[in-house]
């Protein structure tokens, strides 16, 4: 079953979600190089000679598990073997993984004893890792007094340490909870008596991953998936609701990916809506009700028609074919 896009257009929710990680990426640290993209910056000669990760397989994996790794924050999916490894294989094929590579480094580096072994270690992982993570001129200075004098200062090493973490927790992982790999691994993993209980909850499929990715794939061929990306862009910025900054930056972005006339992925909400969107936005009136109102409506006109149809589609049949019970 073909899981790449139809159209040669840009994924708006990519799209969204990189207007949002510059904008916070640039607030937190302070600096960004424009000339690296985010998500890695290894060159390609070096790249195409390091060793793919191998994939973790499902053997001992249930279902519950692995859904799991997507929820909350970057640390479930570290904090669990299987979860780490299909991460890593992740941000491998993302040209990303020296973000990783850097972090688990520094915990080896936490756990060893000896002096000098501790201090050859630590500019060797300077070496290795200096010219592709990506950190404001302040922790790289800071990273590199810190090993370069031998100090092994804990405090000028913790500011780097913050900022990968960052990228990490804002970019990374988003971008792994909705990619092809960790979705067909969650596939592979969904019994069938999930996917049959999508016929009697709405609610159930739009909350399972593997069920919404179906269900966005069959709106797509039906030329109405803007209206559950909107959806999945509105469950981010509730998010981040305990983010003031990230809250507001990614209203606005959001009014004006889906809701500003004309757009190209523009959703239709009744007569008020969104200019009710628009005045508190102007007014900074910004919080976690901002799209409450028209949330409602994108519901109602997924389930009226869309959803129904999904339930006697060759989409969701054909899934259903592939599950074992």
């Amino acid at each position: 079953m073909s899981r790449t896009r139809t159209s040669s257009s840009p994924d708006p929710q990519l799209v969204l979600m990189n207007k949002l990680v510059r904008q916070m990426t640039v607030s937190n640290v302070g600096h960004v190089d424009p000339n690296k993209p985010i998500a890695g910056m290894f060159d390609g000669k070096e790249r195409s000679n390091r060793e793919a990760p191998p994939m973790p397989s499902t053997e001992g994996v249930e279902y519950p598990r692995a859904a799991s790794w997507a929820a909350g924050n970057c640390t479930n999916v570290l904090n669990d073997d299987k979860g780490k490894q299909l991460f890593r294989v992740f941000l491998f094929q993302s040209l990303a993984e020296e973000n990783l590579g850097f972090l688990e480094a520094m915990e080896r580096l936490k756990k060893m004893k000896n002096g000098d072994e501790k201090v050859q270690f630590a500019k060797d992982t300077l070496n290795t890792y200096q010219g592709s993570i990506n950190l404001s001129s302040g922790s790289m200075k800071a990273l590199r007094n810190a090993i370069n004098t031998e100090t092994l200062d804990p405090e000028e090493m913790g500011p780097a340490i913050k900022e990968v973490k960052r990228l990490l927790e804002n970019d990374q992982f988003p971008r792994f909870r909705r990619s092809e790999l960790y979705l067909q691994y969650l596939e592979e993993l969904l019994p069938r008596s999930y996917a049959e209980k999508w016929a009697q909850s709405f609610e159930g499929l739009l909350n399972n991953h593997v069920g919404r990715h179906h269900f966005r794939l069959f709106l797509r061929s039906i030329h109405a998936e803007e209206n559950l990306r909107f959806w999945e862009a509105v469950v981010e910025f509730r998010s981040t609701r305990h983010k003031a900054s990230a809250m507001n930056n990614l209203g606005r972005v959001i009014l004006n990916t889906y809701l500003a006339e004309g757009t190209a992925n523009e959703v239709f909400l009744p007569f008020g809506v969104r200019q009710v969107i628009e005045r508190r936005i102007q007014d900074n009136n910004i919080d976690i009700t901002l799209f409450d109102e028209a949330i409602k409506h994108v519901e109602q006109v997924l389930r009226n028609d869309p959803y129904v149809r999904f339930l006697q589609s060759a989409q969701y049949n054909t899934l259903l074919g592939k599950l074992n019970y």
